[in-house]
């Protein structure tokens, strides 16, 4: 499947206060490698999401800028370089699976490829499924056709907000096995945010621990466990290691954030 140039990510002075005062991000000045996926992790409510919209560009930031391969989020956005999925995969219930995959591709403005749509059926294990509506499909299995959706463009960059978050222990598992690889190869620029640290190690190259709101980078842990990842890894002591130091940083960022520690 053809693929496009990496892209890094740059954010620079990156700041967000929503419309009622909140702060939802402190300045952040950090690159995101290109090729590379790198998890967000903090305490619920810190900021995770918001720096994913506005990496996606559709939120505008309060200060500082986001930085695409040069280009900012929405122009990027307009030539479908940059793909989402999300906890509900939110496929079009009358739609079936080829189509809803097919779609991604109209809204870019991009031009009918069929035989991508199919091969990424093929990929994420979905074949004899093409002509299936959602309801007719299981939660693992709607998470993977929203997965192949986010591919169909061969976006430069993919930002999952807690893509198995809804989905049980052991499909999860199988997800994070399966899944990566499809993305990984193509040199996609990736962004993760998961509640769950295990996941954050299996699947990333690097950690980014956030502190609660407004969020700031407690910890920038790296990955260094070779591809592809077995479950099984998650019993080695290297593993057990990195989550280790990913949960000690989480407890220290709520232990020395001031609003916590004024309550």
């Amino acid at each position: 499947m053809p693929d496009r140039p990496p892209a890094p990510i740059t954010c620079t002075g990156l700041a967000k206060t929503h419309d009622n005062g909140v702060i939802a991000l402190e300045p952040l000045d950090v690159t995101f490698a290109p090729g590379q996926t790198t998890a967000l992790v903090g305490p619920s409510g810190c900021g995770k999401s918001t720096l994913l919209r506005l990496v996606a560009g559709l939120d505008q930031p309060s200060a500082g800028q986001v930085s695409i391969a040069g280009l900012p989020p929405a122009r990027q956005a307009a030539k479908g370089a940059i793909a989402m999925a999300f906890q509900d995969p939110s496929l079009l219930p009358w739609l079936t699976l080829r189509r809803n995959i097919a779609l991604a591709r109209k809204l870019a403005r991009q031009p009918a490829d069929p035989r991508l749509v199919d091969e990424l059926i093929g990929l994420v294990g979905l074949e004899g499924f093409q002509e299936t509506r959602p309801a007719a499909l299981s939660g693992g299995m709607r998470q993977r056709a929203a997965i192949a959706r986010a591919l169909a463009t061969r976006p430069q960059v993919l930002l999952l907000d807690e893509p198995f978050g809804a989905l049980d222990e052991l499909t999860r598992r199988q997800l994070a096995r399966d899944l990566p690889p499809l993305w990984q190869p193509l040199g996609t620029t990736t962004l993760l945010v998961t509640h769950s640290v295990d996941e954050a190690v299996l699947l990333s190259d690097r950690i980014l621990v956030l502190s609660p709101r407004p969020a700031r980078v407690v910890a920038d842990l790296p990955v260094p466990l070779p591809h592809p990842r077995p479950v099984q890894v998650t019993e080695s002591a290297a593993f057990r290691r990195i989550a280790a130091q990913a949960l000690a940083a989480l407890a220290q960022g709520v232990a020395d954030s001031p609003a916590l520690a004024a309550q």
